[in-house]
């Protein structure tokens, strides 16, 4: 199922994306292998199977603009392997496209999406203390801060 907001699409992978998975998996965006793309693929779809209403296994949905759809700009989802009621929120976009309010749009749209579509009551998140930009996001996108880690870094937390 494709997710949208304003200016994004926000999709599960297939193997339609084969080649903009590759430019743009891991997270740290150095091209990979056809097979380490495929691969990539076939987990994310697994993962995705093993999501139910008021479990969150892990949903991790590719980030794309509206004006160019077939674009892998970045990655956003739910990580609820620490915990399967309250995931965790991500976001990892593309160095280009940040500052741009494309985090803030996939934090509502991914706290609508745990709220509405699998009825969780909360999700947290954190960031590194000298990330402004990703505290920002998830204060403007409905999330509170709630305390800190040890060093300082800012926790975050949602409920629905």
């Amino acid at each position: 199922m494709d997710y949208q907001t304003e200016q994004l699409i926000l999709h599960p992978v297939t193997e339609a994306d084969l080649p903009e998975v590759a430019r743009t998996w891991p997270s740290d965006h150095r091209p990979v292998s056809e097979a380490e793309a495929r691969g990539a693929i076939d987990y994310m779809r697994d993962n995705y199977a093993k999501n139910t209403r008021g479990c969150i296994y892990h949903l991790c949905l590719a980030v794309c603009g509206k004006d160019h759809p077939g674009t892998i700009m970045g990655w956003c989802g739910l990580d609820g392997r620490a915990s399967h009621t309250e995931p965790e929120i991500f976001i990892l976009l593309d160095e280009e496209y940040r500052g741009k309010g494309y985090g803030t749009q996939c934090v509502k749209e991914l706290l609508r999406i745990a709220a509405e579509d699998f009825c969780l009551q909360s999700v947290h998140g954190g960031c590194d203390k000298d990330n402004t930009a990703s505290k920002r996001a998830m204060e403007k996108g409905g999330m509170v801060q709630y305390g800190t880690e040890e060093g300082g870094d800012p926790l975050f937390r949602f409920n629905a």
